[in-house]
């Protein structure tokens, strides 16, 4: 048991009683904290986002679930004028799984210092795909993030522990979707190992026959970008 499963445990016996009333608790204070800047979650500039860290995204998006993104930042891509944020978005995690996610990598200097975890995309990538989460890793087009808060290190248990109000937790469904991706995970890392990232976001160009599994995806990528700006 590391840092961040201790550090957990500690927030569950001080911010509430018991999960529920955490995450309850936790989730107003850090929806507070999003409508402001302080130290420990600091709003910044979308070009100062950097691997290996944790944010909150105000996401230009239709769905609640990607327009108030609590995320784990794993990499970035640039393509013409265009910069693609591969982030997890903790809103397709359960709340018991996220710390666990993360303590193997976490030292007690990572909190003390905010200093974020060495990573890189491929390696988030395989570390989901083992317990079939590899889906929450998403991808968001610089342009639609219209707000971003970083999260110090020191706050992580109480983020972790938390989603925005108007993002409606439910675990029942997280479960559901869990189970229904692990039907056609194989074929979806098959396309991913394949896949351009310009397709995503090009509204002009029309699907790839490579892409069956990530179709609809691909879809509401283009769609969103088309609605809120891109290509």
């Amino acid at each position: 048991m590391g840092e961040l499963i201790e550090r957990s445990k500690l927030g569950m016996l001080v911010y509430g009683n018991g999960i529920e009333d955490n995450f309850r608790n936790n989730s107003m204070f850090m929806a507070d904290k999003y409508s402001k800047s302080d130290d420990m979650v600091t709003a910044v500039d979308v070009s100062s986002i950097q691997s290996g860290a944790f944010y909150f995204f105000h996401y230009m998006d239709d769905s609640n679930w990607m327009r108030y993104s609590p995320v784990f930042v794993a990499g970035h891509k640039k393509f013409g004028n265009q910069v693609v944020v591969f982030a997890i978005n903790f809103n397709f995690i359960p709340l018991e799984i996220r710390p666990m996610m993360f303590d193997d990598y976490l030292l007690p200097e990572n909190f003390e210092n905010n200093i974020p975890i060495d990573t890189e995309y491929e390696k988030t990538y395989q570390e989901l795909l083992k317990v079939g989460f590899e889906y929450a890793l998403m991808e968001y087009n610089a342009i639609q993030i219209k707000m971003v808060h970083r999260i110090h290190m020191e706050m992580l248990p109480r983020f972790l522990c938390s989603q925005h109000p108007k993002a409606t937790y439910d675990p029942k469904k997280l479960m559901e979707i869990w189970t229904k991706k692990l039907e056609t995970k194989k074929e979806r890392d098959k396309e991913m190992m394949k896949a351009m990232i310009e397709d995503f976001y090009d509204v002009e160009k029309e699907i790839s026959g490579k892409y069956k599994v990530l179709k609809e995806h691909i879809k509401r990528l283009q769609k969103s970008a088309k609605k809120y700006g891109g290509k």
